[in-house]
């Protein structure tokens, strides 16, 4: 079993979303060891050094424990275009270290930035995030997404996005997408639909 991977946001030494990566990892390991893990994350980040100013990724490598933290410096990579990549046989369910089924696809994009995969006909998500589409003021995500990111549901618990069917039959209907993930919330570039190829 490849080892676990989060990635969590933390902004001038405070991070977002903590109880919601807390949530994921015990899903994780009792989806992949029939056991919760046994590492208490928010005590172990509380209890360490951490970088007090400036944007970083806090990658947590972990499978029935905690194996190792890191703090790397983010910069923000604005995404301007999206492919359309079909898969049928995509799964993502559990954020794995090993991504070697979505670089797969990754390398389709060509000139676009990243990728919007489809699976049976329905958009998931991009190589790194979910997505939300804006129509008229209301965002939605879709229903079918490949990982359960923690920024999706916290905007979803928090009544700010709503799940949708949203396929590439559908999607032109909306007027624009973002991506979000654990560094990228509702404040990120919008991409317009028309960049989408």
């Amino acid at each position: 079993m490849f080892p676990l991977l989060e990635s969590i946001y933390l902004n001038d030494g405070v991070f977002r979303n903590l109880s919601y990566h807390e949530e994921r990892m015990k899903e994780s390991t009792r989806d992949l060891f029939k056991r919760e893990i046994r590492s208490d994350l928010t005590t172990l980040l509380t209890g360490m050094k951490i970088p007090s100013k400036g944007l970083y990724k806090t990658r947590v490598i972990y499978d029935t424990e905690i194996q190792k933290i890191e703090f790397v410096p983010y910069i923000i990579s604005p995404v301007r275009s999206l492919r359309l990549v079909h898969s049928n046989t995509i799964t993502y369910d559990h954020k794995l270290q090993d991504r070697s089924s979505l670089h797969q696809l990754y390398e389709q994009r060509e000139d676009a930035d990243d990728i919007l995969i489809v699976k049976n006909g329905f958009i998931t998500d991009t190589f790194y995030a979910n997505v939300i589409f804006k129509k008229d003021d209301a965002w939605h995500t879709p229903k079918h997404y490949l990982l359960k990111g923690t920024m999706r549901q916290y905007l979803l618990d928090e009544g700010k996005i709503v799940e949708a069917d949203i396929t590439v039959d559908n999607y032109n209907y909306y007027q624009s997408t973002k991506l979000i993930n654990a560094m990228l919330g509702m404040d990120g570039n919008e991409i317009s639909i028309e960049s989408i190829l």
